[in-house]
């Protein structure tokens, strides 16, 4: 019989911990993520949100604790992905949940502690499946870390999924054991001057290999490309915004890998930069 996580902690004291890293120009995407997660999100428990930037025009206040983080050039900011969070893991253990969010995340609709929120049988943690599964006719399509040298290397036939690291959490205790464990096999691979393919999100999948754990489906991590995302159905409950748009400026530009915006030429044809 599957147990509910919110009968383990009672809904009213139930605190969950935000992860948001936003430094450079990715910190364009911060306002619209806080709106729509605090509008979406859970609503009735405790969420608290821990930012690491280096926007210093961005103040702590009761909801936000702003978290001091250099601009590292990519793909370097991805890679110490799991050591930049464990700076924070004493305050973290505060709280009952931790989830992370990629940058670009925004909610659209309601999504409920009871479709997201891990229980004991799903070993306390979650994921969300890369749109890869929807395509991929084998798991030896998917974008694991094929390396042997590789600390995330994962060979042909094994994995069940693709996961995207773009969201991931779980209960505290759980989750804080995959931040350390992700951190130590990234500096293996540092020290090895290897670095895994998709950097942190090959560690994930690597991590999450073969674990029960609650993975939530492409709906919760729906890419737009542009398109409003009503378009998609009305299962969508969490969209990727598209980077390559005009007001973004593309990939490129938000990763400070260039200072030039994408072109309206090169956004209509859909070249992403």
């Amino acid at each position: 019989m599957m147990i509910e996580a919110q009968s383990i902690i009672e809904v009213k004291t139930m605190k969950i911990a935000i992860l948001y890293i936003g430094t450079g120009r990715y910190t364009i995407f911060w306002d619209e993520f806080f709106k729509s997660c605090e509008k979406y999100f859970i609503k009735d428990v405790q969420k608290h949100y821990f930012f690491f930037t280096d926007d210093k025009t961005i103040k702590s206040d009761d909801k936000v604790t702003v978290v001091a983080q250099d601009n590292l050039s990519w793909p370097m900011i991805a890679c110490f992905r799991y050591k930049i969070i464990n700076k924070i893991k004493e305050q973290l253990k505060d709280y009952d949940f931790v989830f992370f969010f990629n940058g670009n995340m925004e909610f659209v609709k309601p999504v409920t502690k009871e479709e997201f929120l891990p229980n004991e049988t799903q070993s306390y943690l979650v994921s969300a499946l890369h749109s890869i599964n929807k395509r991929a006719k084998s798991n030896d399509e998917f974008m694991y870390e094929r390396n042997p040298e590789s600390t995330s290397f994962i060979p042909y036939g094994q994995g069940k999924y693709y996961l995207q690291s773009a969201i991931s959490g779980g209960r505290t205790p759980e989750y804080l054991k995959l931040l350390k464990d992700c951190e130590d096999l990234m500096d293996k691979d540092l020290q090895n001057n290897f670095i895994p393919i998709f950097h942190d999100e090959s560690l994930f999948n690597k991590y999450m290999l073969g674990k029960p754990h609650l993975v939530l489906g492409c709906n919760y991590m729906q890419p737009v490309h542009g398109k409003p995302w009503m378009k998609y159905g009305p299962s969508v409950k969490i969209i990727q915004r598209d980077k390559a748009k005009l007001k973004y400026g593309g990939h490129s530009y938000l990763r400070g890998e260039c200072d030039k915006k994408i072109s309206l030429f090169d956004f209509l044809f859909r070249k992403r930069k």
